[in-house]
This record gives C-alpha cells, sequence and structure tokens, in this order.
C-alpha cells in the first residue's frame, strides 16, 4: 500500500517500523540529549560536591572509629554509580563491563585527587585507607550496576521472544 506524504510533511524516510518523518525522529533525538545533558550534570554536580565539601574544616566533627570510611565508601559508590549512569548514554558500541571498569578508574583517580586535595586543605589529612574505601565503593557499585544491567537486559530479551517475565 502506497502512502502519500501531505505537502507540508517533510520527506518520510524508511525506518524498520514504517514510515518515520524527519520532525519526528529530531524531536526524539533531542528529547534524548536533553536527558543525557541533565543526567552528565546531576553527576558533575555530584563531584562538585564531594569536592567542596571535602574542602570543608572538619575537625570540630567527631566521629567513631572508621565511620569515616564508610562515608567514603557509600559517597563514592554512588559517584561511580551515577557515572555507570551517565557513561551508558553515550552511543558508543563497546562491552558494558568495559563502561563499568572506565567508570571505576574514573572514580578510583578523583578519590585520588580528593585526598591529594585534602592534602593542601587546612584541618584535613591524607589516608590511603580513605582512598582504598572510594575504590572498594566504586568497585561494588560497578558490580551491581553491571548486574542491573544485566537483568534489565534478560528481562527485555525475554518479553521480545514472548515469554514470561523474569522476577527481579
Amino acid at each position: 500500500m502506497n502512502r502519500h506524504a501531505n505537502i507540508t510533511d517533510p520527506l518520510p524516510t524508511k525506518h524498520n517500523t514504517g514510515y518515520v518523518y524527519f520532525e519526528r525522529v529530531k524531536k526524539m533525538k533531542q528529547k534524548i540529549k536533553i536527558y543525557s545533558l541533565f543526567k552528565y550534570i546531576l553527576t558533575f554536580t555530584y563531584a562538585f560536591l564531594i569536592f567542596y565539601v571535602s574542602s570543608q574544616n572538619t575537625s570540630s566533627v567527631t566521629l567513631p572509629v572508621f565511620s569515616d570510611k564508610i562515608i567514603h565508601f557509600f559517597e563514592f559508590g554512588l559517584l561511580c554509580f551515577m557515572i555507570c549512569w551517565s557513561v551508558f548514554s553515550f552511543s558508543i558500541r563497546i562491552k558494558h563491563i568495559y563502561i563499568v571498569i572506565i567508570a571505576i578508574c574514573i572514580t578510583s583517580l578523583y578519590g585520588l585527587s580528593d585526598e591529594i586535595h585534602q592534602y593542601f586543605t587546612p584541618y584535613r589529612s591524607v589516608d590511603v585507607l580513605d582512598w582504598f574505601a572510594d575504590t572498594s565503593g566504586a568497585v561494588t557499585a560497578g558490580f551491581f550496576w553491571k548486574m542491573l544491567v544485566y537483568k534489565l537486559q534478560r528481562k527485555q530479551k525475554s518479553l521480545a521472544m514472548g515469554k514470561t517475565p523474569i522476577n527481579m
């Protein structure tokens, strides 16, 4: 069946689901770009927040022993999770595990730079165990991200094949 395009509509392009007009594709790409931009801004804001908090004087704050390591673990684990979330919006074709490894490396290097930054900050100290907690949190978050993506992909594949969804 031939479809006749309206004179006011732009030229149609063939798509695997039928005819899709260029304007609709442009709007969809703009929405995706805005969503990706939102993710990048949120991730950079969180990284800046870490930098800002590590610049503050914490000499008056008393914490139980090793509780700062737990804070570092979760703080940088969330950063790694957000980096994975942001990097997955790139339209590059590499394996997911490599994206997770890149996110872990970025988070670990950011944790190292945070410790170096604290060396120059009054009333702050540098601790290798803090950096180890940063990297451990990043590895754990990367593992959870990979498991989440794997389960979502399995669910999508099973739904595409007409099977009942996998319980998560």
